[in-house]
């Protein structure tokens, strides 16, 4: 299952013709999983097990923190099935990939997917700045 294990590794990948992304076999990807997209907080998504999210959105409901949750919720683009061969619908792809490649990094639970590795590294460059 995504994210079962950690997440460790890059990798380049190119998205398809009708938006398909290959997500890497290093996150623990399965036929059938339900993973997340999110925007990341700079020129990147997020992609993470939507049980992850589940299981955090019914703690706070739980916990009546529906401000929280309206966070939470606020930056999620789309709910996406794992195919056979391990691909997912990437739905911002018209507007953010680069010649159709991406960049994608693995963030321990998630991975982050960035419209090139120039863009990964300047990314890692503006977060040791702001150390």
């Amino acid at each position: 299952m995504f994210g079962e294990i950690p997440i460790f590794g890059n990798s380049e990948n190119k998205i398809d013709n009708k938006g398909r992304l290959f997500v890497p076999k290093f996150t623990g990807v399965e036929e059938n999983d339900q993973l997340i997209i999110q925007k990341g907080h700079g020129n990147y998504y997020v992609i993470i097990n939507y049980k992850e999210i589940e299981d955090k959105l019914r703690q706070l409901k739980s916990n009546n923190q529906e401000r929280k949750i309206e966070i939470l919720t606020s930056s999620i683009v789309s709910l996406v099935k794992v195919d056979k061969q391990c691909r997912i619908i990437f739905h911002p792809y018209e507007s953010f990939a680069v010649n159709r490649k991406v960049f994608i990094h693995g963030n321990y639970d998630s991975i982050q997917v960035f419209p090139s590795e120039k863009d990964y590294i300047n990314h890692i460059q503006e977060l040791e700045k702001n150390r």
